[in-house]
């Protein structure tokens, strides 16, 4: 019997394998002493080492496609989604408002502007097309016309097919541009060469649909297109053979048409008759936001057995954020908690924080769209309650030293090193809601951004801008929720500006001179006078909770200040940050300050 002893099943690579081949031929009594490399059968050792080693990475490569966790084709993400009855998201248009203003002699109003109109905008130097979603009725009592109306970045485009149903499979009908925003897709199907045709609207569910329900349903294929396919008669409505079916949707450019300020009308908006006598006026209510990007792998991966979780049903914290997340791509974070976490509880509420991409603050527009969505699916004794998201910054300080004599870059290198370190953490860890900021974490990244670094050493501040309203007094009450340090000796009316402290901002004017405030290390915060070297009080504005981290101004008032706001720092007293509720913890790069030292060791 063969000896099977040496035979290894760990070590799957070519030559591990080859070697291991050949300890088990050696190990046999037939070939005692047998010279393998000097002879033919090495060349037979190869292909049997070639063959096991392709059938080995064939065979892993197909369980690792055949989960969602382990899966690295799109394709394959994309079908075990399908199973899940998710639909991944598609690239969005960004969404602008205008107003349009003009005078025509009226002699054939109402002016139809139909659905499809387009517009012309420069985003850096690149021309984007916005188009009209719906057809616009202009009318007006005299010459002066206006209408606003939302615009869409792409433009619309057909699909048409024939329905015919051959056998029991189901017909699908590919959308034939991968860029389709698939919000923007409308159904029209003309039975029996009918001129007005039936909308079918979009269905994400089969509650509550039968045979009569003119209803779609949309997935998305392996080759990163979307398809259609309708009922069955039973639970939709299946159109009649032989029936056209047109699919009229919108292309996308994504992002990259985001912030367009000034838009170009490209149509005539009194139609055919030319009726126009002045110039049309365009003015921007609203600039170009919301774009997005097809969803990522890893965002598949993510929400789609969390939506398969929800069920279209919001009853924990987690469900809002997923369900939200899941159906509105232009969300960068959400953030759900019980109204038993706020102080003082509000019981019988949820809070939902929301961060829209690319757009500052929560636009009422929008919290009113997802109210609605959540609305419909949370249970009737709890009420969504939107709330803005507050943002914390971190400021890092960093000193950096390193050995010159092992390697050959500069100091400057070093530095935009170390700051890409910092952002990548950030990027990884940070800029989301409830999150935990690790010193230590970020301190190890840095020592091992270049083996030339020999030691660092890392402080951080936290701050948050205020948006002051200047020549007014006002109140504020900022809140960094958590504790800071209350042991630096309490200040005279005037001491060493370079001083230590607890509470720091950054400079504005204020009657005439120029101010900061600091607080005294006894719970006060005070406006105090600085000529670089010395800073002198001049009156009391605040108080300071050292332990809870609230801060109180009353009846502040700046005059000027450089930037978007005055910026308010403290310093904790843990390393570690945690913040929770409504807070987005994040870094910006102005923030982060790298002092590199040249050791020659």
């Amino acid at each position: 019997m063969a000896n099977t002893s040496s035979v290894n099943l760990i070590d799957l690579d070519f030559f591990p394998l080859k070697a291991n081949f050949k300890n088990y031929l050696r190990n046999q009594p037939q070939f005692k002493d047998y010279d393998f490399d000097g002879s033919n059968i090495n060349v037979l050792l190869d292909l049997l080492a070639y063959n096991t080693f392709k059938n080995s990475f064939y065979t892993n490569m197909l369980f690792s496609e055949a989960f969602i966790d382990t899966a690295q084709l799109r394709g394959s993400l994309v079908s075990h989604a399908k199973e899940l009855n998710y639909v991944p998201g598609s690239s969005r248009s960004s969404k602008a408002r205008i107003k349009v203003d003009f005078e025509a002699t009226s002699e054939n109003q109402p002016y139809i502007i139909a659905k499809g109109q387009t517009c012309s905008a420069i985003v850096k130097n690149s021309n984007f097309t916005f188009s009209i979603p719906e057809t616009i009725s202009v009318s007006s009592a005299n010459t002066s016309f206006s209408f606003e109306t939302d615009i869409y970045e792409g433009v619309y485009v057909k699909d048409s097919y024939v329905f015919q149903q051959i056998g029991e499979t189901i017909p699908r009908y590919v959308i034939t541009n991968k860029n389709v925003d698939i919000d923007s897709i409308t159904v029209i199907v003309y039975s029996d060469n009918s001129v007005e045709g039936e909308i079918y609207t979009l269905s994400k569910t089969l509650l509550d649909l039968n045979y009569k329900s003119e209803v779609y349903f949309l997935q998305c294929s392996d080759n990163e297109q979307y398809e259609i396919y309708f009922g069955d008669n039973v639970i939709g409505k299946k159109p009649s053979d032989y029936s056209t079916i047109v699919i009229d949707y919108r292309i996308s450019s994504g992002p990259t048409a985001d912030n367009a300020l000034k838009f170009v009308l490209n149509f005539n908006p009194t139609g055919p008759d030319s009726e126009l006598t002045s110039s049309t006026d365009v003015t921007t209510i609203e600039v170009s936001k919301g774009g997005s990007n097809p969803e990522t792998a890893e965002s598949i991966r993510y929400y789609a057995p969390r939506a398969f979780q929800v069920q279209e049903r919001t009853v924990i914290a987690q469900d809002y954020e997923i369900a939200l997340k899941s159906h509105f791509p232009e969300i960068n974070a959400v953030h759900a908690y019980g109204g038993e976490n706020v102080n003082p509880p509000q019981f019988g509420r949820v809070f939902i924080a929301v961060d829209i991409s690319n757009v500052e603050g929560f636009p009422y527009s929008k919290k009113q769209e997802y109210m609605t969505f959540v609305k419909n699916r949370a249970p009737f004794t709890i009420e969504p309650v939107f709330v803005s998201p507050d943002f914390s910054y971190l400021a890092v300080d960093a000193i950096i030293r390193y050995n010159i004599n092992s390697t050959k870059v500069n100091s400057e290198t070093i530095r935009t090193v170390i700051v890409n370190t910092v952002l990548n953490y950030r990027d990884e860890n940070l800029s989301d809601f409830n999150v935990t900021f690790r010193s230590s974490k970020l301190a190890d990244k840095i020592n091992d951004a270049d083996a030339s670094i020999v030691s660092s050493t890392l402080a951080t501040r936290l701050y948050k801008k205020v948006d002051i309203t200047l020549g007014t007094e006002q109140n504020l009450i900022l809140k960094f929720d958590c504790e800071l340090i209350d042991d630096i000796p309490i200040k005279a009316t005037s001491y060493p500006a370079g001083d230590v402290y607890t509470l720091i901002s950054s400079q504005f004017i204020y009657r005439g001179q120029t101010c900061l405030l600091q607080d005294d290390g006894d719970g006060k915060i005070r406006v105090v006078s600085t000529n670089g070297d010395t800073n002198f009080k001049l009156s009391d504005v605040g108080t300071i909770n050292y332990k809870t981290g609230q801060i109180n101004l009353s009846k502040i008032q700046v005059d000027t200040f450089t930037g978007s706001g005055v910026k308010i720092y403290v310093r904790p007293k843990d390393a570690d940050i945690y913040v929770n509720t409504n807070t987005i913890l994040t870094i910006e790069e102005s923030e982060i300050d790298v002092s590199v030292e040249q050791l020659r060791i």
